[in-house]
């Protein structure tokens, strides 16, 4: 009988007052990752080329969300959250990453504590560079800026690139 006052009082310890604090202690930073931008200064500009490019920023935001999910130090946003709370930027803006504070503002909504904001540059055929940076929604204050240089326009070598970028979010998120 004593053995069970025992673990009903741990029950209730855990779920009194001071359980909160352990709870958030064990929870996940949690990170809004923003569709990526592209800016593109090559050459090719053929349809086929340019619905690979589209197909490149949805799966690299989407590729970094599942990374960080992966029971990492940090969690995602999920898609259908991010999307959603996107479309009221989408209307405004030609690219969301044009207004940094409506992408702050999108993360806080969202409840995440952590920004990421990634860029896609296709400099030819042969070469892209995923750039990104890694904001803090409460101070603002700048955490990672990042550049990969993918020597490669297919989609192995970006979705490379971005579980680098994932991994990259995960040390500075350790700090």
């Amino acid at each position: 009988m004593r053995g069970g006052f025992v673990l009903a009082a741990c029950a209730l310890a855990l779920i009194g007052p001071g359980a909160g604090g352990a709870r958030a202690a064990m929870q996940r930073p949690t990170v809004f990752v923003a569709p990526f931008d592209l800016f593109d200064t090559a050459a090719d500009q053929r349809p086929a080329i340019v619905a690979d490019q589209h197909l490149w920023l949805r799966d690299a935001a989407a590729r970094i969300r599942a990374d960080l999910d992966r029971a990492g130090p940090a969690r995602a946003i999920g898609t259908g959250e991010t999307l959603a709370r996107m479309k009221r930027i989408d209307a405004d803006y030609d690219h969301p990453s044009t207004c940094a504070s409506c992408l702050v503002a999108a993360a806080r909504q969202a409840g995440a504590g952590f920004l990421f904001v990634g860029t896609l540059h296709r400099v030819s055929d042969l070469i892209v560079y995923m750039k990104a940076y890694l904001l803090d929604v409460r101070s603002g204050q700048e955490l990672m800026a990042r550049t990969f240089e993918v020597k490669s326009d297919d989609q192995l070598m970006l979705d490379r690139a971005a579980d680098r970028m994932a991994a990259a979010v995960e040390t500075h998120l350790k700090r």
